[in-house]
């Protein structure tokens, strides 16, 4: 087998496991998941999967870099990198649903992710890396807008906070079903509240 084969050889392999382990993880939870649960979903033997993950554990982390890849705040860059403000704030409005879309069986994991890093330090460091990259980039939008004259004169970190709170809180409300919510419509409706209120008439 060549290097390339074999580098796509256990890629494929490694996301066979991860694919396994967010099903059983959605199913009964993180903490109740055990590795012979992960190995009886992915149809794997217990040394194939012992011989790429040491630990749950490793799983995990191997999971949150899935969930939080670096490579998507490039992509998101590009796709923000032109148009007026509100047009890129539009976009990336854009790309959060087609994401959440995207995860949505995935949500309850990603949810009891945060609550583990709470006392987690390790997963802590990771999530926070990911909002650290990704809320500056909304900020200078913000910013932009306020020196061409599309926004009012505001505290862009606030306002983008505010926006990421809107995409969480509504991310919550639809995954968990705590209410019925439309996530496309509620995402942009409070989004195009806060933007309405800071643009320029």
């Amino acid at each position: 087998m060549s290097r390339k084969a074999n580098v796509e050889h256990i890629a494929k392999r490694k996301e066979r496991i991860i694919r396994a382990a967010v099903t059983a993880f959605a199913r009964t939870g993180l903490k109740a998941t055990s590795m012979d649960d992960i190995v009886e979903e992915s149809g794997m033997s217990k040394g194939a999967i012992y011989w790429y993950f040491k630990s749950k554990d490793e799983i995990i982390s191997e999971l949150i870099n899935t969930f939080f890849d670096p490579k998507e705040i490039e992509k998101l860059k590009q796709m923000l990198a032109n148009g007026t403000a509100r047009e890129r704030i539009d976009k990336f409005i854009g790309y959060m649903i087609e994401q959440m879309n995207m995860m949505r069986r995935f949500r309850p994991v990603i949810q009891e992710l945060y609550v583990i890093a709470l006392r987690d330090q390790k997963i802590k460091k990771m999530t926070k890396k990911t909002f650290q990259e990704s809320v500056p980039l909304l900020q200078r939008i913000i910013e932009d807008g306020i020196k061409k004259k599309e926004f009012r004169k505001v505290d862009a970190y606030q306002v983008t906070l505010a926006l990421y709170e809107i995409v969480e809180g509504a991310a919550l409300f639809w995954s968990l079903d705590l209410m019925d919510v439309d996530f496309e419509k509620q995402l942009r409706g409070g989004m195009n509240l806060i933007l309405d209120g800071i643009k320029i008439q």
